[in-house]
Protein backbone atom coordinates (compact mmCIF):
# COMPACT_ATOMS: atom_id res chain seq x y z
CA UNK A 1 0.00 0.00 0.00
CA UNK A 2 2.88 2.31 0.53
CA UNK A 3 3.83 1.88 -3.44
CA UNK A 4 0.18 2.32 -4.32
CA UNK A 5 0.65 5.47 -2.19
CA UNK A 6 3.65 6.65 -3.43
CA UNK A 7 2.40 6.55 -7.26
CA UNK A 8 -0.80 8.34 -6.38
CA UNK A 9 1.20 10.93 -5.17
CA UNK A 10 3.37 11.09 -7.57
CA UNK A 11 0.78 11.37 -10.71
CA UNK A 12 -0.94 14.18 -8.39
CA UNK A 13 2.14 16.20 -8.68
CA UNK A 14 2.28 15.58 -12.40
CA UNK A 15 -0.91 16.24 -13.54
CA UNK A 16 -1.78 19.40 -11.26
CA UNK A 17 0.41 21.50 -13.00
CA UNK A 18 -0.88 20.60 -16.39
CA UNK A 19 -4.50 21.03 -15.89
CA UNK A 20 -3.40 24.06 -14.43
CA UNK A 21 -1.06 25.21 -17.13
CA UNK A 22 -5.06 24.39 -19.61
CA UNK A 23 -7.17 26.22 -17.52
CA UNK A 24 -5.18 29.37 -17.78
CA UNK A 25 -4.19 29.52 -21.35
CA UNK A 26 -7.32 27.84 -22.32
CA UNK A 27 -5.81 26.68 -25.49
CA UNK A 28 -7.81 23.64 -27.03
CA UNK A 29 -5.83 20.38 -27.60
CA UNK A 30 -3.98 19.85 -31.00
CA UNK A 31 -6.25 18.83 -33.98
CA UNK A 32 -5.76 15.08 -35.68
CA UNK A 33 -5.21 14.45 -38.81
CA UNK A 34 -6.55 10.91 -38.79
CA UNK A 35 -6.90 7.82 -36.21
CA UNK A 36 -3.85 7.72 -34.09
CA UNK A 37 -2.49 4.20 -33.25
CA UNK A 38 -0.80 3.53 -30.11
CA UNK A 39 0.68 -0.08 -28.71
CA UNK A 40 2.41 -0.16 -25.34
CA UNK A 41 3.89 -2.93 -23.20
CA UNK A 42 5.37 -2.84 -19.59
CA UNK A 43 5.30 -3.73 -16.08
CA UNK A 44 2.48 -4.44 -14.02
CA UNK A 45 2.12 -4.65 -9.91
CA UNK A 46 -1.50 -5.63 -8.69
CA UNK A 47 -2.21 -5.38 -5.03
CA UNK A 48 -4.61 -8.57 -4.59
CA UNK A 49 -7.65 -8.23 -1.91
CA UNK A 50 -8.44 -11.87 -0.73
CA UNK A 51 -11.88 -13.43 1.06
CA UNK A 52 -10.07 -13.06 3.98
CA UNK A 53 -9.29 -9.33 3.74
CA UNK A 54 -5.86 -10.13 3.29
CA UNK A 55 -3.60 -8.64 0.47
CA UNK A 56 -0.92 -9.98 -1.99
CA UNK A 57 1.34 -8.69 -3.97
CA UNK A 58 1.11 -9.49 -7.81
CA UNK A 59 3.60 -8.58 -10.67
CA UNK A 60 3.92 -9.20 -14.41
CA UNK A 61 3.62 -8.16 -17.77
CA UNK A 62 1.14 -5.71 -19.12
CA UNK A 63 0.49 -5.14 -22.79
CA UNK A 64 -2.53 -2.97 -24.72
CA UNK A 65 -3.21 -1.05 -27.68
CA UNK A 66 -5.16 2.00 -28.53
CA UNK A 67 -6.99 3.70 -31.65
CA UNK A 68 -7.25 7.85 -30.89
CA UNK A 69 -10.28 9.15 -33.22
CA UNK A 70 -9.31 12.52 -32.30
CA UNK A 71 -7.51 15.02 -29.80
CA UNK A 72 -10.10 13.23 -26.74
CA UNK A 73 -10.85 10.03 -27.85
CA UNK A 74 -10.41 7.17 -28.16
CA UNK A 75 -10.64 3.10 -27.81
CA UNK A 76 -8.42 0.90 -25.71
CA UNK A 77 -7.54 -2.97 -25.55
CA UNK A 78 -5.80 -3.59 -22.71
CA UNK A 79 -4.28 -7.64 -21.49
CA UNK A 80 -2.03 -8.06 -18.00
CA UNK A 81 -0.54 -11.20 -16.84
CA UNK A 82 0.64 -11.05 -13.21
CA UNK A 83 1.80 -13.97 -10.67
CA UNK A 84 2.66 -14.47 -7.08
CA UNK A 85 4.45 -17.79 -5.42
CA UNK A 86 3.38 -19.23 -2.30
CA UNK A 87 -0.42 -17.77 -1.90
CA UNK A 88 -1.57 -16.71 1.81
CA UNK A 89 1.51 -19.50 2.73
CA UNK A 90 -0.20 -22.47 1.02
CA UNK A 91 2.74 -23.29 -1.28
CA UNK A 92 0.55 -22.85 -4.34
CA UNK A 93 1.35 -19.87 -7.00
CA UNK A 94 -1.57 -17.85 -8.13
CA UNK A 95 -2.04 -15.62 -11.18
CA UNK A 96 -4.59 -13.23 -13.04
CA UNK A 97 -4.52 -12.70 -16.67
CA UNK A 98 -7.10 -9.73 -17.70
CA UNK A 99 -8.01 -8.80 -20.80
CA UNK A 100 -10.08 -5.92 -21.39
CA UNK A 101 -11.20 -3.28 -23.55
CA UNK A 102 -13.42 -0.09 -23.31
CA UNK A 103 -13.16 3.92 -24.07
CA UNK A 104 -10.58 6.35 -23.35
CA UNK A 105 -11.26 9.98 -22.77
CA UNK A 106 -7.90 12.77 -22.81
CA UNK A 107 -9.04 15.67 -20.28
CA UNK A 108 -5.67 17.37 -21.11
CA UNK A 109 -3.42 17.41 -24.67
CA UNK A 110 -0.21 19.42 -24.06
CA UNK A 111 1.49 18.15 -27.07
CA UNK A 112 4.36 16.22 -25.39
CA UNK A 113 2.00 15.23 -22.56
CA UNK A 114 -1.62 13.69 -22.07
CA UNK A 115 -3.63 12.58 -19.36
CA UNK A 116 -5.95 9.80 -19.61
CA UNK A 117 -8.55 7.82 -18.05
CA UNK A 118 -10.67 4.68 -19.03
CA UNK A 119 -12.92 2.49 -18.40
CA UNK A 120 -12.38 -1.30 -19.32
CA UNK A 121 -14.59 -4.20 -18.95
CA UNK A 122 -13.85 -8.07 -19.95
CA UNK A 123 -12.58 -11.33 -18.40
CA UNK A 124 -10.34 -11.95 -15.53
CA UNK A 125 -9.19 -15.62 -14.97
CA UNK A 126 -7.72 -15.90 -11.57
CA UNK A 127 -5.68 -18.93 -10.36
CA UNK A 128 -5.11 -19.58 -6.94
CA UNK A 129 -5.47 -20.95 -3.82
CA UNK A 130 -7.70 -20.24 -0.36
CA UNK A 131 -6.99 -21.56 2.82
CA UNK A 132 -9.68 -24.00 4.32
CA UNK A 133 -7.77 -25.17 7.26
CA UNK A 134 -4.30 -25.18 7.96
CA UNK A 135 -3.59 -28.39 6.10
CA UNK A 136 -6.63 -28.41 4.02
CA UNK A 137 -7.39 -25.51 1.11
CA UNK A 138 -8.97 -24.83 -1.99
CA UNK A 139 -7.59 -24.34 -5.35
CA UNK A 140 -8.50 -23.71 -8.40
CA UNK A 141 -9.21 -21.46 -11.90
CA UNK A 142 -12.50 -18.62 -11.93
CA UNK A 143 -13.10 -17.10 -15.53
CA UNK A 144 -15.64 -14.12 -14.63
CA UNK A 145 -16.59 -10.43 -16.09
CA UNK A 146 -14.25 -7.94 -14.63
CA UNK A 147 -14.08 -4.11 -15.29
CA UNK A 148 -10.95 -1.15 -14.74
CA UNK A 149 -11.54 2.24 -13.93
CA UNK A 150 -8.57 4.62 -14.12
CA UNK A 151 -6.38 6.42 -15.53
CA UNK A 152 -2.74 8.05 -15.45
CA UNK A 153 0.00 9.98 -17.75
CA UNK A 154 1.82 9.90 -20.93
CA UNK A 155 4.76 11.85 -22.01
CA UNK A 156 6.50 11.51 -25.06
CA UNK A 157 10.43 11.29 -24.83
CA UNK A 158 11.24 11.03 -28.85
CA UNK A 159 9.60 10.57 -31.84
CA UNK A 160 6.83 8.14 -31.58
CA UNK A 161 8.12 6.83 -28.05
CA UNK A 162 6.04 7.62 -24.79
CA UNK A 163 6.31 6.67 -21.14
CA UNK A 164 3.17 5.61 -19.15
CA UNK A 165 2.71 5.44 -16.13
CA UNK A 166 -1.02 4.40 -14.41
CA UNK A 167 -3.22 3.13 -12.00
CA UNK A 168 -6.50 1.25 -12.00
CA UNK A 169 -9.07 -0.27 -9.51
CA UNK A 170 -9.72 -3.36 -10.88
CA UNK A 171 -12.62 -5.76 -9.84
CA UNK A 172 -12.13 -9.38 -10.46
CA UNK A 173 -13.65 -12.77 -8.94
CA UNK A 174 -12.49 -15.80 -6.92
CA UNK A 175 -14.09 -18.36 -4.07
CA UNK A 176 -14.04 -18.09 -0.82
CA UNK A 177 -13.36 -20.79 1.39
CA UNK A 178 -17.12 -22.39 1.29
CA UNK A 179 -16.52 -22.22 -2.28
CA UNK A 180 -18.98 -19.79 -3.37
CA UNK A 181 -17.49 -17.09 -5.42
CA UNK A 182 -16.90 -14.06 -4.22
CA UNK A 183 -15.70 -10.32 -5.61
CA UNK A 184 -12.24 -9.13 -5.05
CA UNK A 185 -11.09 -5.15 -4.92
CA UNK A 186 -8.08 -4.76 -6.33
CA UNK A 187 -5.69 -1.83 -7.12
CA UNK A 188 -3.10 -2.38 -10.30
CA UNK A 189 -0.47 0.17 -11.51
CA UNK A 190 0.92 0.06 -14.92
CA UNK A 191 4.11 1.47 -16.57
CA UNK A 192 5.90 0.88 -19.46
CA UNK A 193 6.73 1.97 -23.14
CA UNK A 194 4.43 3.39 -25.73
CA UNK A 195 5.11 3.60 -29.49
CA UNK A 196 2.88 5.64 -31.81
CA UNK A 197 1.64 4.66 -35.45
CA UNK A 198 0.91 8.24 -37.00
CA UNK A 199 0.19 11.40 -35.62
CA UNK A 200 -2.32 13.00 -33.59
Amino acid sequence: MRIIGKVAIGIFFLVAPLLAQQVATGAPPPAMTGPAFEASAGYTYLDMETSSRQHMAFSGVNADGSIDFNARWGVMVDSSYVRAGNVLGTGYTGSVLSLLIGPVFYPVDTGNTRIFVHTLAGVSLVNSAIPVTRTYYLDGTVNRFSYAVGGGIERTVAGPLSIRLGADYLRTTFVNSTAATQVQNNIRIVTGIVYRFGTR
